[in-house]
């Protein structure tokens, strides 16, 4: 009932006063990065080291719980990597890595594709999968491990469990949940709109078709949600993984079949060796602050807004698994992946490009790059309808996820939510994007990214209460 008092709250906000709501989050955004933004990427790196430390220790033998294991490992991965990627991977393909291959945010002795990358790689690597997969092990060491529910106050025990305590750790892991689900939705949403205006023209890109394409996403997903996690979710997640992949081997069959995989593997040793100076900003691999306020802070928050979902979604699908398979199952396969992907669309994006000088623009836009990118191979316009349905399937697993993750989290942390709280956080999803759409208009990134620092602060708190208290449950245990 505190969640959806806030709730209403947002929305009576969003649609009465749009232009002073706006305003207000806008500076108070600013002022929170002023504030946490070194704090981000602190946490960022610690989670990293907390999650490698974890999975190579005497810890990583334990089993989550005593149960087989439900989903094979190609649905398990699956699962986790439409749930926490998907979407954003056909929203930032080729854009992400054309902005850092002709803007550079520091000078580097590297070639111009390889740093794109490194920075590319940097922002979708392990940091975002630590932290899902760090709340993902809190929450299913607790729930298989110590028979507790499928809440962030779970983690309380004894003289502890007092309202006073209990309430807020719930409350603010709902809210950041539906910030973050409802930021990736606006956005994949106006991709949706985008690529269907360049598909088939004649069709404008309106705040009401956006609002209407909100409504039909969520009504689809909601109903994927009541299918239950065996059915609707396992089957879309693994159409999902089939698309991609095929689009990923069409991309690199018609493109620098060589030059790929050069750029994938400079990319992945320069991470890996300046993995501690770029998440903590230091001495050589120092970006300017607007730099980090615009890409860094930025996703470290959106990661963190999502840490929730995704991570009780992973725990939800991770029973009888070791936490050392856990972690190298969340952490290292997914990053891979995603490196893959980044290094097909981005080097051939670099080759179409040539010289960064000569660029002219063309990969600019976060909503239509991808399909403007395959105006440049063989048969556009299949590649382009397939692009459309796997942004719209993507989409369809991250909300029906996100229904089923509140719905357990509002039916006392139950794994099998009822319908009835499905129904409500389906309806709430579209009502909370429909609203940031709102806010945000044409500025729908900024909005977005400002609502997700200003969630994040008070979750990165819970957060790291929580990995504190886990680690000591832990520790005594063993």
């Amino acid at each position: 009932m505190i969640s959806l008092a806030i709730c209403l709250f947002f929305l009576s906000m969003a649609f009465w006063f749009p232009v002073g709501f706006k305003s207000w989050i806008a500076s108070s955004a600013y002022h929170a990065l002023d504030l946490f933004g070194s704090f981000y990427l602190y946490m960022g790196f610690f989670v990293v080291v907390i999650m490698a430390v974890l999975a190579f220790s005497p810890y990583g033998k334990l089993t989550l719980g005593s149960s087989k294991i439900e989903y094979s490992r190609f649905s398990w991965v699956a699962m986790l990597y439409s749930t926490g990627m998907g979407a954003g991977l056909m929203l930032r393909a080729v854009q992400e890595p054309v902005f850092y291959y002709t803007q550079p945010p520091r000078e580097s002795n590297l070639s111009d594709s390889a740093f794109a990358l490194e920075y590319t790689f940097f922002h979708w690597g392990l940091t975002p999968w630590a932290f899902y997969g760090m709340f993902g092990l809190i929450i299913a060491y607790l729930v298989y491990g110590k028979k507790r529910s499928m809440l962030s106050s779970s983690i309380l025990s004894g003289k502890f469990r007092h309202p006073s305590l209990l309430l807020p750790l719930d409350v603010i892991t709902i809210i950041s949940t539906l910030f973050g689900v409802v930021g990736a939705v606006g956005l994949g949403s106006r991709q949706l709109l985008a690529g269907y205006a360049m598909l088939f023209g004649q069709f404008e890109i309106t705040y009401d078709n956006n609002a209407f394409m909100v409504l039909f996403l969520g009504s689809l997903a909601t109903i994927s949600a009541f299918t239950g996690l065996s059915r609707g979710i396992r089957n879309l997640s693994r159409f999902n993984i089939a698309m991609a992949l095929l689009l990923l081997v069409a991309a690199y069959l018609v493109g620098e079949r060589v030059a790929t995989f050069v750029n994938l593997y400079l990319g992945i040793k320069n991470y890996l060796l300046d993995f501690v100076p770029m998440s903590l900003n230091l001495d050589s691999m120092k970006v300017d602050k607007k730099f980090l306020m615009d890409w860094t802070y930025f996703y470290w928050a959106f990661w963190l807004a999502w840490a929730p979902f995704t991570g009780v979604f992973i725990a939800r699908i991770s029973q009888g698994r070791t936490i050392r398979e856990f972690i190298i199952g969340v952490l290292v396969i997914p990053s891979l992946g995603t490196f893959l992907w980044f290094a097909v669309f981005g080097t051939q994006a670099f080759a179409l490009i040539g010289s960064p000088d000569s660029y002219q623009g063309d990969y600019d836009s976060l909503y239509g790059s991808i399909f403007v990118f395959f105006d440049h191979l063989p048969f556009p316009f299949i590649f382009k309808l397939l692009s459309l349905i796997l942004v719209f399937t993507f989409l369809i697993t991250s909300i029906d996820s996100a229904v089923y993750v509140l719905g357990m989290f509002s039916d006392q942390g139950k794994t099998e939510p009822q319908k009835s709280y499905l129904l409500i956080w389906g309806l709430l999803l579209v009502s909370f994007t429909v609203a940031t759409i709102f806010i945000g208009k044409e500025e729908l990134l900024a909005a977005v990214s400002q609502i997700l620092i200003l969630i994040a602060i008070p979750f990165s708190v819970v957060f790291v209460l929580m990995i504190g208290v886990f680690l000591i449950i832990l520790v005594r245990k063993n």
